[in-house]
């Protein structure tokens, strides 16, 4: 199973973390995690991460909050995460309702790097990875051909390792790509996003996402979109399982992060630019989060 670091000292609701360090990444910059039975492991949080997430679901049903919409998880659903991109996969688990998922994870420039050997494929993996127009969540149509063709060929790449590890997952994942290519290009997947049971939410989410820096203002945000503030809040908690101000808070500490890790600007400037005028109570969210300092996090 994947392992990774999660960087926090709170966990609000039982399923709040907000950033997920894959240390693994620099020494091994793809990670095969195949047919795993998460259901055991699996934590509901709201969160993002360096490198390029790709899940498979075999079996499970639940949604994902990704960036400003809904979709529908269900099998036969491949999702790809792009690199710092926030998401929220909730999943229906039960004795009789397991989630089994493949997972890979991988660092961008590497396997980028790899496919430079196959235009066409390096083309179409720049496109997916950088163009916002792009479906990131994919019903892959008879997908039990695709689960089989997985599974044949991650039993070839173990019975017949590669001396280097990375080289034969490298090869593995290009023949994942070489299969998905002309389904993305024909619109044989679909495309369309499913903002299931609750466009308003959605509407919600992209509102905040498009005024986090701002002065938070429940009745602003009701009235955008064109409910009361008291209804607003208990759709929101009813649909995702957090509270808008959880939400909000999660948003902004995510801004915070990637502006600490790429810009030289001050800590004060970069907890105004995320959304909070109270220097001293920035410092004190994110070290309850986080686990640390925003300096400390900085260099970390």
């Amino acid at each position: 199973m994947v392992k990774c670091q999660y960087y926090t000292s709170n966990v609000i609701g039982g399923f709040m973390l907000i950033f997920e360090h894959c240390q693994f990444l620099i020494d091994s910059p793809i990670k095969l995690d195949m047919f795993f039975n998460n259901s055991r492991y699996f934590k509901q949080l709201f969160h993002f991460h360096p490198g390029i997430e790709m899940i498979f679901v075999h079996e499970g049903s639940g949604q994902l909050i990704l960036e400003q919409s809904i979709y529908e998880v269900k099998p036969g659903t491949l999702i790809f995460l792009k690199p710092y991109q926030p998401h929220y996969l909730q999943m229906q688990i039960s004795p009789g309702k397991p989630y089994i998922r493949s997972l890979i994870k991988y660092e961008t420039s590497y396997f980028s790097e790899n496919l430079k050997a196959f235009p066409q494929l390096h083309e179409f993996h720049e496109y997916i990875c950088s163009d916002t127009s792009t479906a990131q969540v994919q019903y892959v149509p008879e997908w039990k051909r695709f689960e089989q063709f997985l599974q044949e060929n991650y039993e070839r790449l173990q019975r017949h390792p590669y001396r280097n590890q990375m080289e034969g997952n490298a090869l593995f994942l290009v023949t994942i790509l070489h299969y998905l290519y002309p389904l993305w290009n024909t619109g044989n997947v679909s495309k369309q996003r499913r903002q299931a049971a609750a466009p308003t939410v959605a509407k919600m989410i992209r509102w905040i996402d498009e005024n986090y820096e701002q002065d938070f203002q429940l009745e602003a945000l009701a009235q955008a979109v064109h409910i009361s503030p008291n209804y607003a809040s208990h759709l929101f908690r009813q649909t995702t399982g957090k509270t808008i101000m959880e939400f909000l808070t999660d948003r902004r500490l995510k801004q915070a992060c990637i502006l600490l890790k790429t810009t030289s600007g001050s800590v004060q400037e970069i907890g105004e630019k995320s959304g909070w005028v109270n220097f001293n109570y920035f410092c004190s969210i994110f070290k309850k989060r986080m686990g640390m300092t925003p300096k400390q996090y900085r260099h970390h």
